[in-house]
């Protein structure tokens, strides 16, 4: 929105229509003696050059007008206050994600692109609270550590693909990294959500034993089994058929999800499909209470030093070209 600190400055660029008012009425006046207006129109008419002085005079004191009016945009921002909570998202790359047994919308995609787009939600419902993400597959490692930062936390996201972590599942290794970046985290609450089918083939340390770090630390772990346990379709290519769908087993292993999540006060949550995943999106923001309170607030740019120069450089234009013959007004 277009604010003006002193609006009654541009007043003074009706100053400027009205002198030439009284200067056409003044030369109205003696051009009326003139019986013969031949010879003058004879001369021909002004060229366009000719008129650029006068363009550039009106133009800048229009803009200095504009200028003294103090005019800036105000943009609506808003602020959070609170300690808040901090979150840290573990998802699974590896080969299960890759599962296209989800749905956005009318189109098929992968699990991991589901909890992909559930995870922005997710944060997106909890503005001022410190997200971070960890991925995993064979190896587990911090995409980005805890941070208020949605844009990047949204690009970090678009970026995760299947198998960039390798073709297995350490999900004990995650989650210990997750527990690690939260330790001293300010926030009300501590919370690693896990978003995977719980089978952990990999890594350094068991489930069990990242749990019971967890748990010494504070750190609630609270779990999203993605997917069913039907036979899942795969997108595959093959050497001689190109690419063609497969349908593979991929089960969701929630006795193991269960355990990780109930050992540190957690909780696990089902999503066989989309609908499901949304609910579990809904119960882990039930789950992750936070006393962020939205700050209403506003930003002004202030648009008066471009309008100036503006200004300087049209007036500067006018009288350098002041020997270019100008027109004169009827």
């Amino acid at each position: 929105m277009l604010t003006l600190a002193q609006p009654y400055a541009l007043l003074f660029a009706l100053l400027v229509p009205l002198a030439l008012v009284v200067r056409r009425v003044r030369r109205g006046a003696a051009a009326a003696v003139v019986a013969d207006l031949g010879p003058a129109l004879a001369a021909g008419a002004p060229s366009a050059l000719a008129w650029l002085p006068m363009l550039c005079r009106l133009c800048g004191i229009a803009a200095l007008a504009l200028a003294a009016a103090g005019p800036a945009l105000r943009e609506e921002t808003a602020t959070y206050a609170g300690r808040g909570i901090d979150v840290m998202l573990a998802i699974d790359l590896s080969e299960s994600m890759a599962a296209m047994d989800m749905t956005e919308g009318e189109r098929t995609v992968t699990r991991l692109e589901a909890v992909a787009q559930a995870a922005k939600l997710f944060a997106a419902a909890r503005p001022g609270d410190r997200i971070g993400l960890v991925a995993f597959g064979s190896r587990a490692y911090v995409v980005m550590p805890p941070s208020a930062d949605r844009q990047a936390l949204d690009r970090a996201l678009a970026d995760l693909s299947v198998g960039a972590a390798g073709r297995r599942t350490a999900m004990g290794d995650a989650v210990a990294l997750a527990v690690k970046r939260l330790t001293d985290a300010p926030g009300l609450a501590k919370i690693v959500v896990v978003f995977g089918d719980g089978r952990s083939n990999a890594g350094e340390l068991r489930p069990e034993t990242a749990a019971l770090a967890a748990a010494d630390r504070g750190v609630t772990v609270l779990a999203v089994g993605v997917g069913g346990d039907a036979p899942a379709p795969f997108l595959v290519n093959h050497p001689l058929l190109g690419q063609e769908i497969v349908r593979e087993a991929a089960p969701v292993d929630t006795a193991a999800l269960a355990a990780l999540a109930s050992g540190t006060g957690g909780a696990l949550f089902r999503a066989e499909d989309a609908a499901g995943l949304s609910q579990a999106i809904d119960a882990v923001l039930a789950r992750a209470q936070s006393d962020m309170v939205r700050v209403p607030g506003r930003r002004d740019i202030e648009l008066a030093p471009l309008a100036a120069a503006l200004a300087v450089c049209l007036l500067l234009a006018w009288a350098a070209l002041g020997p270019v013959r100008s027109p004169r007004w009827p």
